[in-house]
């Protein structure tokens, strides 16, 4: 995460580090990771590329469904390879 991020001239870094911690503490609890390893995995997932475009309202849903996002796109992954 780079900078600050604004949806209508508002800054909502701060919103969106809050989210990010939730998405990956729900993460960490489902898939029991460390922080570290959940953090990663969230990381380098297109939904948290997703998050960062404020536009499209992502940061406003709650980390429940953020989180069934990243979930959702890692079926598709297994899907893929299978």
């Amino acid at each position: 995460m780079e900078g600050k991020y604004f949806f209508y001239n508002k800054d909502i870094t701060m919103n969106l580090c809050i989210q990010i911690r939730d998405v990956i503490d729900i993460i960490k609890e489902r898939d029991h990771l460390s922080f570290q390893d959940a953090a990663g995995a969230f990381y380098h997932s297109k939904t948290y590329q997703a998050l960062q475009n404020t536009e499209n309202t992502l940061w406003a849903e709650s980390a429940g469904y953020i989180a069934d996002r990243f979930y959702e796109e890692q079926e598709q992954k297994e899907l893929q390879t299978n």
